[in-house]
């Protein structure tokens, strides 16, 4: 007790009060400041956690759906090819069978399904077979998907005999194709 004999009793009870005021304001600025703080503090590594994680399987389930659409592209790089390319009448013309006495084929019009990002464009066949090769005139559609061109026949189909005992025909072919652009 040597040491507290030269230290006034009003001096320790004055710095008993003032560390006790000092104690007491520093807890109550932590209280009021830092606590609310802290709390939302809490609530936003919560939402970042929570966010990461999202993040994370969204990345995950992009990945797969990429490594899909990946080898899907590849598998059917043909088709798609078609299926995104140009195709016009001597496209069509090439594509047809062979062993036409006559063939003509024209392009009608054109239609548009913006939602879907296709075109429907319409063709007319018509031409000229012999009797014996109404074979070719069936093939025609059957001839086009071999190609992969996305072709639909159209009603009505008309078949006459010439007086050379040909057969004169007349149908009408849709065919569907991508108007998607890569960006």
């Amino acid at each position: 007790m040597a040491l507290l004999k030269d230290v006034e009793p009003d001096i320790i009870f004055r710095h008993f009060i003032l560390s006790i005021l000092f104690v007491g304001s520093v807890a109550y600025y932590i209280n009021t400041f830092i606590m609310p703080n802290i709390d939302s503090y809490k609530e936003q590594v919560r939402f970042t956690r929570t966010t990461q994680s999202v993040l994370e399987t969204t990345r995950a389930i992009n990945a797969d759906a990429q490594s899909k659409i990946n080898s899907f592209s590849n598998a059917n790089y043909k088709e798609l090819k078609v299926f995104s390319g140009k195709i016009n009448e001597a496209t069509i013309r090439k594509s047809l069978p062979k062993g036409f006495l006559k063939i003509n084929v024209k392009r009608l019009n054109e239609e548009f399904i913006p939602n879907e990002q296709l075109k429907k464009t319409h063709y007319t066949i018509s031409g000229e077979v012999g009797a014996n090769n109404l074979g070719l005139i069936l093939n025609i559609v059957p001839k086009l998907h071999e190609n992969n061109i996305s072709a639909i026949l159209n009603l009505p189909f008309t078949l006459k005999k010439t007086a050379k005992n040909n057969l004169e025909f007349s149908l009408g072919v849709s065919i569907t194709q991508s108007t998607y652009t890569r960006k």
